[in-house]
């Protein structure tokens, strides 16, 4: 079930469920992971009110809060990024530094992204192209794009994902549809899952 949960190419929330029920091992590390960056991340933010160091951190703590969404991985940064069109919801500075999030995002290295492509299409880069970008031309959330050239002459784009995507992904959205369905009830607004 493994190789077909992530190779398959469309969300299936029954399957991905029944998956990770499997394995709450895995959910329970992810959790705790995540947990203890959201929870150090509101602490700081708690201890700033406390010690009225709001106004003085906040630039530290919207750079603080961008930067954790990109360690957390995609499924962060897509929220992060949703928040960044969100005015009507974030501060001003938080909603600056978000919006690094749509194009300012670190590259995965070069060797790794070409073992990727390597991979997935069963061919050497130079077997496929007679040149390639040593470097990405653009880094998002969900992978990143190089610059290349066929053997036909065509320059095309190539975009790779970047590395374990869809094992974050999938328990990321596990767990959010966990949690949606657990304290949904709670929250002021209906905000469904």
């Amino acid at each position: 079930m493994q190789a077909s949960l992530f190779r398959s190419r469309v969300y299936d929330a029954d399957v991905i469920a029944k998956y990770y029920r499997r394995r709450p091992w895995i959910v329970l590390w992810r959790s705790v992971q995540v947990l203890w960056w959201l929870g150090t991340f509101a602490l700081g933010l708690q201890s700033d009110r406390w010690f009225d160091r709001e106004e003085k951190n906040l630039e530290k703590r919207a750079i603080q809060l961008r930067k954790l969404l990109t360690r957390l991985g995609p499924t962060f940064i897509k929220v992060g990024q949703a928040l960044s069109t969100r005015p009507d919801l974030i501060r001003k500075d938080f909603l600056e530094e978000l919006t690094k999030l749509q194009d300012q995002l670190p590259p995965f290295p070069t060797p790794l992204a070409m073992a990727i492509l390597e991979d997935e299409l069963g061919y050497a880069p130079e077997e496929i192209y007679s040149r390639i970008s040593p470097e990405p031309v653009a880094a998002a959330s969900l992978g990143q794009v190089y610059r290349a050239r066929l053997y036909s002459g065509e320059e095309v784009a190539v975009k790779i994902q970047r590395p374990y995507l869809l094992p974050v992904l999938t328990c990321d959205l596990f767990i959010m549809r966990f949690a949606a369905r657990r304290l949904g009830p709670l929250l002021p607004l209906n905000l469904g899952h």
